[in-house]
C-alpha cells in the first residue's frame, strides 16, 4: 500500500495495516469455519462474534452494549444480524416491544453450539500457538498493543468525522 505512504513512518503504517486486514480476514474466515463445523447454520464470522459476545455472562444485553462490546457503530447492520441469529433459534429476545429496550440472550442451542464451539477452539488453537517459541506469554502484551491501536484508530475517526464537519 505504497501509495498511501510519504515517509519511512507512513510506510510501516500501511505494512501494519495491511497485516491488520489480512489477520482480520483470516480471524474471519476461522470463526465461520469453526462455527460451521458445530452447527449446521451457516454464519460470518461478524455473525460468530455477536453469538459470542451475546453469550458472555447470564445477563440480557442490549443491542448498544453488544455494538460496544464489538466496538461497533453499525446499528442497522447489528439489528439485522440480531433478527438472522433470532430466526435461527442461536439467540432470542427479552423484554417489551420497544426496540431501545429489547435484550438479547442465547437459547439452550445457542448456548450448546457456543461450548461446542469453545471445545473445538480449545482443540485447535491453543496447540498452534505453543508451537510457537514464547507466544503464549506474549498474548497478554499483543493484547493490550491491539487494544491501544484501537483507540487510536477511534480516535482518529473522531477527528475525521469532525474534520468533514468543518468545512
Amino acid at each position: 500500500m505504497s501509495h498511501l505512504a510519504r515517509s519511512d513512518v507512513e510506510a510501516r503504517l500501511s505494512d501494519l495495516e495491511f497485516r491488520l486486514e489480512r489477520l482480520t480476514q483470516a480471524y474471519y474466515r476461522w470463526k465461520a469455519a469453526c462455527f460451521s463445523a458445530v452447527c449446521e447454520v451457516p454464519l460470518t464470522g461478524d455473525d460468530v462474534a455477536l453469538v459470542n459476545v451475546v453469550n458472555i455472562g447470564s445477563e440480557p444485553k442490549r443491542l448498544s452494549e453488544i455494538g460496544q462490546l464489538l466496538n461497533r457503530v453499525d446499528i442497522p447492520n447489528l439489528q439485522y444480524a440480531t433478527r438472522k441469529l433470532v430466526r435461527t433459534g442461536l439467540i432470542e429476545t427479552e423484554g417489551n416491544s420497544s426496540r431501545k429496550e429489547t435484550r438479547y440472550r442465547t437459547t439452550l442451542k445457542g448456548q450448546a453450539v457456543a461450548a461446542a464451539y469453545a471445545d473445538l477452539r480449545r482443540e485447535t488453537l491453543p496447540p498452534m500457538f505453543d508451537a510457537l517459541d514464547e507466544w503464549a506469554a506474549k498474548l497478554e502484551k499483543t493484547g493490550m498493543h491491539m487494544d491501544l491501536l484501537a483507540s487510536l484508530y477511534g480516535q482518529a475517526a473522531q477527528i475525521a468525522v469532525s474534520r468533514r464537519h468543518q468545512s
